[in-house]
């Protein structure tokens, strides 16, 4: 099943939250449109975590990648009680929800995200996740925090080959998106990003937009405001 950034054709109802885990495997994906996919173990179920490091209308992506992190809203983002948990949790959207909001929770600053190519030479995203990741499988007391949509569908995974596929996608900013171009997608408190805690507590962060999407979005729809 091709994994793009619109919502998947599943046997399940579009579904925003938190999947807590330990890491299992990694590989970036570069047949469709590209994104680099984590294979998590949550109570002994598997799932995966498709992370876009390109959009499929081309749009480049932009990142913040923060080897350090800490939240800065931990009534909003408790990464430590999180880590905790395992498994799927649904999270509400919308103006009241208790999903993450790149342009209103002050996670990390919005203005320093960069554009990062997904597959190369230097630094790419595959080069910053093929090292957290491979440093997580070694860890037994590392976690995998990622925010997104939920999928399920009957089949077989077509990356690491559990069945039936299940797991989360839209690792990325979900709002701001242009007229006719995934705008059916914008939201408040529904943003996706993903997050690996290591023994002793110490986390990496990746928070994802793309170019294309903009960040001045109105504060009820996530729809982007035009000047």
């Amino acid at each position: 099943m091709t994994r793009f950034r619109s919502n998947p054709q599943t046997h399940t109802p579009r579904t925003y939250g938190v999947l807590v885990g330990t890491v299992e495997d990694g590989t970036i994906d570069s047949a469709r449109s590209p994104h680099y996919e984590i294979k998590v173990l949550a109570n002994g179920v598997n799932y995966r975590i498709a992370v876009n490091v390109l959009s499929d209308d081309g749009s480049e992506v932009m990142a913040y990648f923060n080897p350090d992190y800490v939240s800065p809203l931990p009534q909003k983002l408790n990464l430590e009680e999180l880590a905790g948990s395992r498994g799927f949790a649904a999270l509400s959207t919308g103006p009241q929800g208790e999903g993450i909001d790149y342009l209103r929770d002050t996670l990390f600053p919005v203005h320093q995200m960069a554009e990062i190519p997904p597959e190369g030479a230097g630094v790419t995203l595959q080069n910053l996740l093929d090292g957290q990741i491979e440093r997580a499988m070694v860890d037994s007391g590392a976690v995998v925090i990622a925010f997104g949509e939920y999928f399920e569908d009957d089949g077989r995974d077509n990356t690491f080959g559990f069945s039936p596929e299940r797991g989360i996608h839209d690792i990325h900013m979900m709002q701001g998106n242009r007229r006719g171009h995934h705008d059916n997608d914008n939201r408040v408190n529904g943003d996706g990003a993903l997050f690996l805690r290591f023994t002793g507590g110490e986390t990496v962060a990746l928070f994802v937009r793309f170019v294309s999407q903009a960040v001045d979005t109105n504060n009820s729809t996530g729809g982007r405001i035009e000047v």
